[in-house]
């Protein structure tokens, strides 16, 4: 008796599973298993107080909510500018704006909304890289620039200045800045912002001719801080991908009208929104040598 006891305990324990969120079909429930659109970093960390991994894996996270709640419910990640325009439509509701349509949506299903823009999206990769260091860069921050919002060529400056972190510049000979950036660099290798600290920087790689020189350094960093034309956009990269936030994009298909995903990734080299970049990279110790992976 006892073993049978032991073997009906021992079945009760193998059969016990973590609970699988479900949807009904035609009646019935079925499970619904969640997709990966954003591959997690399984690669060992190669920096100096920094941890690419987990950088990469809190952006993973972000991005797989969003997808996998994107077409048949809503995610809790939406762009700042889609909620002003949301706010003024009703296109979906004589009585209320679409936006209060969408938090009425998260409230009955217990969830709070989080809003997005290009920089927030990149902190929210660096925070969970620098871990505690982030506090101190935070701190660095508002003794320079007081309460102002973070943007990319602050927190590049910081990242430099204060971290060892290293800075180079991609440029299209098309650009608006490109004469003053090269008279600069020859001058004192530096890329200037307007009436902001210079940002010291490594190398000048001329976008149109340098593309094979420049997936090479892409190559050998799983993440980079970046920022385009003066810093009106920012971006990080994991390895030779750009991958960036659209503040026009949606928490789903329903409030979708023009197409706007809040995410978005695009090979660097075939980048073309922006023609002027400074990416930094975080500092390696001398023993790690080039092994050129592709994420």
């Amino acid at each position: 008796m006892k073993l049978l006891y032991s073997i009906l305990y021992v079945c009760l324990i193998l059969g016990c599973k973590p609970e699988v969120n479900t949807i009904k079909k035609n009646g019935k429930k079925s499970k619904q298993i969640p997709t990966v659109y954003t591959l997690p970093s399984k690669l060992n960390n190669e920096y100096i107080n920094f941890n690419s991994p987990l950088a990469i894996n809190r952006i993973a996270d972000i991005e797989n909510e969003y997808f996998n709640n994107y077409e048949d419910s809503v995610s809790k990640y939406y762009g700042t500018e889609w909620m002003f325009a949301a706010s003024q439509n009703w296109y979906l509701n004589d009585s209320i704006s679409n936006f209060q349509l969408y938090k009425n949506k998260l409230n009955d299903i217990g969830i709070k909304g989080d809003s997005m823009h290009c920089t927030i999206y990149a902190v929210e990769a660096l925070k969970s890289g620098m871990d505690t260091n982030f506090q101190t860069l935070d701190k660095q921050h508002k003794k320079i620039w007081n309460n102002r919002e973070y943007a990319g060529w602050s927190i590049g400056y910081l990242l430099v200045k204060k971290y060892g972190w290293k800075a180079y510049l991609i440029i299209s000979e098309h650009s608006d800045e490109y004469k003053r950036c090269i008279k600069n660099f020859k001058k004192n290798k530096t890329y200037w912002v307007w009436k902001q600290p210079d940002i010291p920087i490594q190398k000048l790689f001329h976008f149109e001719t340098d593309q094979k020189s420049i997936d090479s350094l892409l190559l050998e960093n799983e993440f980079g801080w970046g920022f385009s034309d003066q810093g009106y956009h920012t971006w990080i990269t994991r390895f030779d991908t750009l991958k960036e936030c659209n503040w026009l994009g949606a928490p789903s298909s329903k409030y979708d009208s023009y197409g706007n995903s809040l995410f978005k990734k695009t090979k660097f080299n075939d980048y073309r929104d922006y023609s002027s970049h400074i990416i930094v990279f975080p500092q390696k110790p001398k023993s790690i040598f080039k092994k050129g992976l592709s994420q």
